[in-house]
Parts: structure tokens; C-alpha cells; sequence
């Protein structure tokens, strides 16, 4: 009886213990949430670590005050940082090390002292110059590092552009390139980014996002053509979804995402466009979004990319609103990992608004927390890296070792499989490539290519022994009639006898 009593004791202290690491568990370090990724089939599975949150920064640690409603962040490429303070009515500059710079909290245009609180976009071009997005005031504001606003770009005067709501003039986000020409989306704004001139002239609509083809929406359209004016006046329009954000790389392509789609997965929320508004991410096996739980047992995952960002190898971190996540892709456009969360625990935010790349870190500003927390590569996010860009340069040999160690981590890395394969190919190594590819399930095409190699390789290795068998059992055939001949006709001759 005693040591049930002794048992009793700890029972409730026990519980209690183990309700508060259960509360508790919600605020522990990313550590305990594994990170996962997409198969090529839309199957969500565990991955290795590949971006960890190292620390965080706020405005108090910085020494400035908090931060009160951010908008924006941007890295410069001198790797100086610029945050939209919009709620302090200020633009914060850090350099490398987190360390401030500057606090440009008063700005001046032609004497009069103007207020950025409407800013919702940051860019700072080659030359320094600060472009800034100011949709409460309908205008681009261009400034100097001492807060001088230089120039002011507003609504252009064109025949291409209507009164109408599709073409709005409410900067949310700009970004500028190589030749000067300014690219703004517009709240509200269906019809793809500005593209204004130096000297302010409007070039046209740049890269619209295309009303995706639906059996719902076939049926409405089928529905329209019977319906009366009144009827048709309360259906559904069908117009493209708005960019939400944008970013650009070294060599000029733009990569946008929206915050918006039925198909998460299979629609292009995350595109690589080049000058024309192509969109260059458009080979199959991709999945952009996080998939949508229909079994009603769980909750449905909306995904709304708010913000993009390229870094200097051209891997995309696509950022999601709904759920925090960061999604990590290569340049073709193919995910990599997803890492992040919503939560109050390192790693995790409350409001994730925007994300840039600091060398090989990756930097997420939470809005709500007024936090920006540092993604630093695991081990194997840099190998995954390095492979990537081996393979997508055709370097698919030297790619070979990187490859083999992701696969020794991470048994389910498809793509994995199929940087071995094309590498065993390029070596001549038929039977290793066609066992790669295979196992990867998505190479369809490169497993019938080696197969017909592997055909040709037989027909080489076996030709001279089926050549001389052929003519053997032709001689044989032919020998073999003869002597039936000889024999029939022997028979004949004794028979006529």
C-alpha cells in the first residue's frame, strides 16, 4: 500500500509537468518542427533541415525604438538593409552586421516636409537612389540618402490608360532595372505591372497573370449563354488575379506571386518572367503552394504569397502569409524545401510581410511583432544548393558527389535521383542512370532515353555474333531445303521404278 501511495504523489505533479510542455510547446525553438516539401505528385513529405532561424532583430535591441507597423524590406547590393518604418513615419538602414546606419525619418520635397506613413514598397537602385511605393498618395517617391525627394512619379498621361478600375495608380510595390524603367503593381490592378520610362512615360502593361481554365468556370460561361441580361449582370466575372509582389535578379528576369489561387499547387503562383512576360517556370512536376486538405478533419490550407526574393545564384524564397512559411525554390523552378511557421517561437511570426536574401541568409520581416528574424543554411541546405547549380549549369558529373550525399541524408529526395541519373548518362553508365531515374518516378522521358540507349548498346556489343547467326541459320535453311529436295526427289525416282 505504501508505494501505491508513493505512486499517487507523483501523479499530480506529473500531470501538471507534462500540461505545461504541452502549453508550452508552441513557444520552443523551430528545432522540434521538421520541415517538409512537395513530391512531384503533390504528397507532402519530411525533409531535412535546410534554413534554420538563427536570430532575430527588433527595433529596442537595435536602439531605436520599436518598430510600429513595417511594410517592407529591402536588401541593397552593398548588403545594407532598409526597412519601411511606416508606423514611425521612417526608413531604418542597417548595414551587414545589423548595426544602424541611418534613420531617415524626416523627408523634404521642394522645402515642404513630406510623410511617408502610406509607403507599403522599398528599392534602392545601383546608384543609391531610394524608390519608394506610396499608395496612400498615389505617387512613386524618389529619394536621396539625406531624405531629399528628387522626383515624384505619378499617374502618366497616356492614351493607354483608362479611368477605368484595371487602371488604377496606387503604388503598392516598385522595383526599377538595369535601364531605368520603373515597374509598379497597382492596388487593385488586374492588368500586370507599369513600366514607366526615366523621363516618365508610360511603355505599357508588363507580365498580367492569365484567368485560369476551369471545369466551374466552363460550366459559367455555358450557364452565361443562356442567362437573361438580369442574370447574367449578377454572375461572376472572370478577371486575372493581381500580382502581390515582385522582385528582380542580376540578370534582369522578374519574379512575381500572388496571393491567390484555387490550385495552389498546379496554378503559377510563383512565376520567373523574362522581357517578353513569359513565364520561364513551366515545366511539369512543380508544385508552388501549399496543397489543400479536403478531408474536412483538418483545417484547409489557403496559400497568399505577400512577398518574393531572388539571391545572387537565382533561388527564389517565395513568402506566405497565410501559414509563414517560406518556400525555397531553384532557378527552373523547382521547390526545394519549405521552412518557417506561425507561431511566437523563434523561427515562426505572427505577420510575415516581407523577405530578401542577405548573402546566403535569408531575412523575414514579421509586421505584427515588428521583428526581422535571420534563416541561416543547415549543412545539407547548402549541399542541396551547390548540387542545383551544378546541375542547372549542365555540370550533371561534377554534381554527381553533392547528389549522392543529399540522398544519403534525405532517401526521398526525387530530384535527387534524377541529378544521379543525368550524371550517370553523361558518364555512359546505362544501367545506373535507368535504376536513377527510375527510382526518382518522375524522369519519364530521360528513362526512355537511356532504355534506347541501353537497346543500342546490345545491338553493338551482340552485333557480330546475330550477323554470323543469321547467315548460320540461313546456310542452315538453305542446306536443310537441299537435301529435303535431294531426298523427295530420290523417293520420287524409286517410286516411278
Amino acid at each position: 500500500m505504501q508505494k501505491l501511495k508513493i505512486k499517487k504523489k507523483w501523479l499530480r505533479p506529473a500531470a501538471f509537468l507534462f500540461a505545461v510542455l504541452l502549453f508550452m510547446g508552441n513557444f520552443l525553438p523551430s528545432a522540434v518542427h521538421a520541415d517538409y516539401r512537395y513530391d512531384a505528385f503533390g504528397n507532402a513529405i519530411p525533409s531535412q533541415y535546410s534554413y534554420v532561424a538563427e536570430t532575430d532583430y527588433n527595433g529596442l535591441q537595435l536602439g531605436i525604438g520599436a518598430f510600429s507597423s513595417p511594410t517592407d524590406l529591402f536588401v541593397a547590393g552593398d548588403e545594407r538593409i532598409y526597412i519601411v518604418d511606416a508606423g514611425n513615419n521612417r526608413i531604418v538602414v542597417l548595414d551587414a552586421e545589423f548595426g544602424v546606419e541611418q534613420v531617415l525619418d524626416s523627408f523634404l520635397h521642394h522645402g515642404q516636409e513630406v510623410s511617408i506613413k502610406g509607403v507599403t514598397g522599398i528599392f534602392v537602385h545601383t546608384d543609391g537612389m531610394m524608390y519608394l511605393a506610396d499608395k496612400d498618395g498615389g505617387r512613386i517617391l524618389v529619394s536621396d540618402m539625406d531624405g531629399n525627394i528628387v522626383r515624384e512619379v505619378t499617374r502618366p498621361d497616356s492614351a493607354l490608360l483608362t479611368e477605368s478600375s484595371t487602371t488604377t495608380f496606387l503604388p503598392r510595390k516598385v522595383l526599377v532595372d538595369s535601364r531605368d524603367i520603373i515597374y509598379m503593381l497597382s492596388e487593385n490592378s488586374t492588368q500586370g505591372a507599369y513600366m514607366i520610362d526615366a523621363n516618365g512615360e508610360f511603355l505599357g502593361f508588363y507580365g498580367r497573370n492569365e484567368v485560369q481554365l476551369t471545369w466551374k468556370r466552363l460550366y459559367e460561361v455555358f450557364k452565361r449563354r443562356f442567362a437573361s441580361e438580369e442574370q447574367r449582370a449578377k454572375m461572376q466575372n472572370f478577371i486575372p488575379v493581381e500580382f502581390s509582389n515582385f522582385d528582380i535578379d542580376k540578370d534582369g528576369f522578374i519574379y512575381t506571386v500572388t496571393a491567390f489561387s484555387e490550385s495552389p499547387q498546379t496554378d503559377d503562383m510563383v512565376k520567373k518572367l523574362n522581357p517578353l512576360g513569359g513565364n520561364i517556370y513551366s515545366m511539369s512536376f512543380m508544385n508552388f503552394g501549399d496543397m489543400p486538405d479536403m478531408s474536412g478533419d483538418a483545417p484547409v490550407y489557403n496559400t497568399s504569397y505577400t512577398d518574393i526574393a531572388v539571391d545572387e545564384d537565382g533561388f527564389a524564397f517565395a513568402l506566405d502569409a497565410y501559414s509563414g512559411r517560406v518556400f525555397w525554390f531553384d532557378d527552373v523552378g523547382i521547390q526545394q524545401a519549405i521552412f518557417g511557421g506561425s507561431g511566437a517561437y523563434l523561427g515562426a511570426f505572427t505577420q510575415a510581410v516581407a523577405v530578401d536574401t542577405l548573402g546566403d541568409a535569408v531575412l523575414v520581416l514579421d509586421g505584427t511583432r515588428g521583428s526581422i528574424t535571420v534563416f541561416e543554411p543547415t549543412y545539407f541546405g547548402e549541399i542541396v544548393k551547390q548540387a542545383f547549380i551544378l546541375f542547372n549549369s549542365g555540370f550533371y558529373a561534377e554534381s554527381k558527389d553533392l547528389f549522392e550525399e543529399i540522398v544519403r541524408m534525405d532517401a526521398n529526395y526525387d530530384w535527387a535521383y534524377v541529378g544521379l541519373g543525368r550524371a550517370c548518362y553523361e558518364e555512359g553508365d546505362w544501367e545506373k542512370a535507368k535504376f536513377y531515374f527510375e527510382h526518382s518516378g518522375i524522369s519519364t522521358g530521360w528513362y526512355s532515353a537511356v532504355k534506347e540507349e541501353i537497346r543500342n548498346q546490345n545491338m553493338k556489343e551482340h552485333f557480330t555474333g546475330i550477323f554470323f547467326g543469321i547467315i548460320a541459320g540461313c546456310a542452315v535453311i538453305i542446306i536443310a531445303g537441299k537435301l529435303l529436295a535431294a531426298i523427295l526427289a530420290e523417293r520420287r525416282k524409286h517410286s516411278a521404278g
